[in-house]
């Protein structure tokens, strides 16, 4: 996850800054500082257990109490994690996990967990383990448990090769987390693979590097990769009371089980 990228939107959408140029500038990749003792408040992080009075702006658009001040987490990784800790064993089973895109907050968690045999993936990240693409992993069949993809498979054109690369990659019987963008009132997803420019990506996704948002028919293309999905709702999952303090919106995830 990338911070600022929305002051160099207006280059970008000139083309004059490719996404390879964009993403492998490391000051991007804010790293977090050590958790300080800050004002109490009434959000709460479920990753960094802090609290805070209000949450940071963040997105494209700028979403008001969007980001958690001392770890950086936004709101899907925060549902990411009350899903990973209260509805898997992710935290007390041994795993080899693969963790594509890794966002900070959630790789500083999993990375010292003496469970887990963690290893993260990025086309760019210079802090990430491997660079690799996801529609080429070098690594084995079989070789992972659990793989964990958030906000990944759009940014790819061949998105359903990619698909088919985290299932290779995944035992039998081992298990993905997928999220993306997502509206489930879509049957099909709008597709832009072939869209060049990164303005109009920008006007028909919502974001420069972007070749679809998803829907309903995303359970098909898991399925065809070789995953049995279930999309999972942050609103069927979380109380309003929970999603107000953990600053949650509305949101997906789907739980892959690998045939």
């Amino acid at each position: 996850m990338l911070q600022g990228l929305s002051r160099m939107l207006p280059t970008i959408e000139t083309e004059a800054l490719d996404e390879a140029a964009v993403y492998r500038m490391e000051r991007l990749y804010a790293r977090t500082a050590a958790p300080g003792k800050g004002a109490p408040g009434v959000l709460e992080c479920p990753i960094c257990n802090r609290t805070a009075l209000r949450f940071l702006p963040f997105g494209l658009g700028g979403r008001r109490n969007a980001m958690c001040p001392t770890c950086g987490s936004v709101e899907r990784h925060r549902f990411l994690w009350l899903y990973l800790t209260t509805r898997t064993d992710l935290l007390t089973g041994r795993h080899r996990v693969l963790h594509t895109a890794p966002e900070t907050a959630l790789e500083e968690r999993l990375r010292g967990l003496p469970n887990l045999r963690y290893e993260s993936v990025d086309r760019f990240n210079p802090y990430a383990d491997r660079q690799a693409d996801l529609t080429d992993l070098p690594y084995g069949d079989g070789t992972f448990d659990v793989v964990l993809t958030s906000h990944v498979l759009e940014h790819i054109p061949d998105d359903r090769k990619a698909m088919a690369e985290l299932a290779r990659v995944t035992r039998r019987g081992g298990r993905a987390v997928v999220m993306v963008p997502y509206t489930p009132k879509e049957a099909v997803s709008p597709e832009g693979r072939d869209i060049a420019s990164p303005a109009e990506r920008m006007a028909r996704f919502g974001h420069p590097y972007h070749y679809r948002y998803y829907g309903r028919d995303l359970v098909d293309r898991l399925a065809d990769a070789g995953f049995e999905a279930k999309g999972v709702s942050s609103r069927q999952m979380l109380s309003p009371h929970r999603r107000r303090r953990f600053r949650i919106n509305a949101n997906w995830l789907f739980h892959c089980i690998r045939r």
